[in-house]
């Protein structure tokens, strides 16, 4: 496309055959000014001279050329008004008398009563001829603007041409044809009347060339603009533009814009197409002719359609701009337009849908755009998306294609979608981002749904970004940073940032990293968790609450249901709806004043039971203080609430079993109570049962001391007992100490030596029975005071 102005040399053909024929047909009145050699002529006859028949008109004022006729005869016909002209050939110049339009008729008539001269035979024009050449000659002829037509009219007074016949014309860059045509040069209008079809080539080859049809042409010379109506098609190469009521703009003899209504256009390049409509439309274009910007109005859309995807882009405004391509032809360097940027104003929605399924039959999801503004940014060859970004508020939403996927959308004061290889998402950016997503409903076996599907699940954060797997259009991965908060249903999490693996169903917490729901909560500097089955990994200052379980019984102990267990620990794991808790490092867990501590600890909360190991250290408190006489009973007296009472246990590891209410302690174990410290390889410690009759026992009801025991106790502080057997049993309700197997020896730094069979002392209120037996009699070695 190279000049447009050309497309409608018609009109300015036809008024120069017009004017040319007023001037010829006034030679009778003006002889004094033209030249003229011709025999007289009577009426009904012929007359030619050898050298033809000239006519020549000057302008007085400045003596240049105005018209020149020539023609091989001249008759005069029955009517005496009426002349007939043969072999015509004129030429009219312009005001400078630098150019001419040449025409050529082989039989023309002349009314002068009513001013009209006809030419029902073939007429040639050749436009804008400079004086000095020959527009008679063919070669000349080519080189310039020509017009073929028959049946021409037109009118010495008025000036105007009118032809209803079929016009062709034919210029260095293209041709075309129209039925009817009529020019005025009063208001300098062509009116191309019907059936308008025109080929612009320009320089390049024919393949390059624009073809426009339309039905009704008026180009207003004055204004530099073009009406076709009702419905103009446009048509270069792959692209095709249709509207109602075009308007053709140019500027310096150059198309510069197109304009129209209800329009729609099309291009097709390779394997995608891409269409557009609007209800008013505007194309501008280049100095070269080159399409670099087309806008559409009200109800834009522009929609792509490839092999595996097709996009769709609406708004009440879209402006499609284009970058200007030099590409070879035929080893040449010619400049083309691609689409290179598309701006949707106004309730813009880009719609990105699967057009089939992937191989292994997964059909990737559609999503929805929403924002007020949409920028859509394509890569260098205009053939697949490079990028879409918005400026404002927008909404990116996921639409799962098949069963079984979760329903996505973010939130975002505005975001960016990038793309990699063909029209695939890479990656998308949100800033201060909402996500909602709603896991589908599990099936039941007969393939039905269930009544209700999970809580719909939120996230915030200050930024996110999602990654998509190659060539999937599938989420991958998300990260989102700053202030990161997470909700679903009761399931709540925050921290500073956070990763959610979406293939493996798994997020990562990290920066004072928390997560609570109505069984707990968790805080780590990381938490790694699985939104489906609640599934976790703290690490790092772990510390974690448990809810009571409501519907177990009140417990005094290890496990109390009627307190939230609390623990601390380097790590932290659970598992199955947080029935299975893993705590290692450092790990200390507690209710209330109830507090263990080990290198790991384990809990089952189905199957209520408790592993510790690696330093173990329990500490037990009574829901009572013990009712002793001194140092308790002068507290009771004098009003002051009596000091708590704890039982410590330290052991290598323990294993607790709630529904037995016992605490199994190996390894080489340490009880201390009070001021009894009871060691032994190992030790059964029953708790207290949970019972409303049993509220205000002791946590510990009684001890189980296996191998090598030893207890001692401090019964004053100038007195201790040292008390060592096989088998060792102490029960906290009376203070009471049984020893057994392995020679029972008890060692009374105030009464002296006792052995035997078994010994039971009571450490309330110091009293001793030793039972002996067969050959073990009782022995005692009192001490002399």
């Amino acid at each position: 496309m190279r000049r447009y102005s050309l497309l409608f040399a018609l009109a300015i053909l036809l008024l120069a055959a017009g004017v040319g024929y007023t001037y010829k047909l006034r030679w009778k009145k003006n002889r004094q000014t033209p030249v003229v050699t011709a025999p007289a002529i009577q009426v009904g006859q012929e007359a030619s001279a050898s050298s033809g028949w000239q006519y020549h008109k000057d302008n007085p004022e400045t003596n240049k050329p105005m018209v020149w006729v020539d023609a091989q005869s001249f008759q005069a016909t029955h009517d005496p008004s009426t002349f007939e002209l043969h072999g015509l050939a004129l030429k009219l110049f312009d005001k400078d008398a630098v150019h001419y339009t040449y025409v050529k008729s082989d039989k023309a008539q002349f009314d002068e009563g009513s001013g009209r001269l006809k030419s029902d035979g073939p007429v040639l024009i050749v436009m804008n001829v400079p004086r000095e050449k020959e527009a008679a000659d063919p070669a000349v002829a080519s080189k310039y603007v020509q017009v073929h037509t028959t049946g021409v009219t037109y009118e010495t007074k008025s000036g105007k041409a009118v032809t209803d016949k079929l016009a062709s014309f034919v210029f260095p860059d293209g041709n075309g044809t129209a039925v009817g045509a009529e020019y005025d040069p009063t208001t300098k209008a062509l009116h191309l009347k019907s059936q308008v079809a025109l080929d612009w080539v320009g320089q390049g080859p024919a393949a390059d060339k624009m073809h426009v049809e339309t039905t009704d042409l008026v180009y207003k010379e004055a204004e530099q603009k073009i009406y076709l109506t009702p419905l103009a098609k446009l048509r270069r190469r792959t692209t095709t533009i249709q509207c109602n009521n075009a308007v053709v703009t140019l500027q310096d003899g150059r198309l510069h814009q197109i304009e129209g209504t209800a329009a729609v256009g099309s291009d097709d390049r390779e394997d995608k197409h891409t269409a557009y409509a609007a209800n008013n439309m505007t194309a501008l274009f280049n100095e070269d002719g080159v399409l670099v910007n087309m806008v559409g109005d009200k109800n834009a859309r522009v929609t792509t359609t490839q092999p595996d995807s097709k996009t769709t882009l609406t708004s009440d405004r879209a402006d499609m701009r284009f970058a200007t391509e030099v590409k070879q032809v035929a080893g040449q360097g010619k400049d083309d337009s691609v689409l290179h940027l598309v701006l949707a104003d106004g309730h813009a929605i880009a719609v990105a849908e699967p057009t089939g399924a992937k191989p292994g039959g997964s059909v990737p999801d559609t999503r929805l755009l929403r924002s007020e503004h949409i920028e859509l940014e394509m890569k260098p060859d205009g053939h697949d998306l490079q990028e879409i970004r918005t400026s404002s508020a927008a909404q990116l939403e996921f639409k799962p294609n098949q069963p079984g996927l979760p329903h996505r959308w973010v939130d975002a004061s505005h975001l960016r979608v990038l793309y990699g290889a063909g029209s695939y998402v890479d990656a998308f950016l949100a800033w201060n981002a909402v996500t909602k997503t709603d896991k589908p409903a599990a099936l039941v076996k007969d393939g039905k749904k269930a009544n209700a599907g999970p809580s719909s699940a939120f996230t915030w954060s200050d930024t996110l970004t999602a990654k998509f797997q190659p060539n999937t259009n599938q989420v991958g991965s998300i990260d989102q940073v700053g202030n990161f908060r997470y909700e679903e249903g009761v399931r709540k999490a925050s921290a500073k940032t956070a990763h959610l693996d979406q293939i493996a169903n798994r997020m990562t917490l990290v920066s004072t990293a928390k997560v609570l729901d109505d069984t707990g909560s968790a805080f780590a500097d990381q938490i790694v968790m699985s939104p489906n089955s609640g599934d976790m990994d703290a690490t790092g200052h772990v510390v974690s609450t448990h809810a009571p379980d409501k519907n177990q019984k009140p417990g005094t102990s290890m496990l109390d249901d009627r307190q939230p267990m609390q623990a601390k620990a380097d790590c932290m794991q659970t598992r199955e709806n947080n029935s299975l808790i893993h705590y290692e490092g450092h790990a200390v867990m507690w209710q209330g004043a109830n507090r263990t501590i080990a290198n790991v600890i384990d809990i089952d909360r189905d199957a209520q039971t408790m592993h510790a190991k690696g330093n173990v250290v329990s500490e037990l408190l009574d829901n009572k203080s013990d009712d002793k006489p001194g140092a308790n009973q002068t507290s009771k007296n004098s009003g002051a609430e009596a000091p708590p009472v704890f039982t410590t246990v330290y052991a290598p590891e323990m294993f607790y079993r709630d529904d037995k209410r016992i605490a199994d302690y190996t390894g080489g174990v340490k009880l201390t109570r009070n001021k009894m410290i009871i060691t032994s390889k190992e030790l059964q410690a029953f708790l207290s049962p949970k019972t409303d009759d049993h509220k205000d026992d002791s946590s510990l009801d009684h001890a189980l001391a296996l191998g090598s025991v030893t207890v001692f106790d401090q019964v004053a502080a100038n007195r201790t007992r040292t008390s060592t057997s096989e088998r060792g049993e102490y029960y906290t309700k009376d203070g009471k100490v049984v020893l057994k197997d392995g020679s029972p020896q008890m060692v009374d730094s105030y009464k002296g030596v006792t052995k035997g069979d078994q010994l039971t002392y009571y450490s309330d209120d110091d009293r001793l029975i030793v039972d002996g037996k067969g050959k073990n009699l009782a022995y005692t070695q009192m001490k002399i005071k």
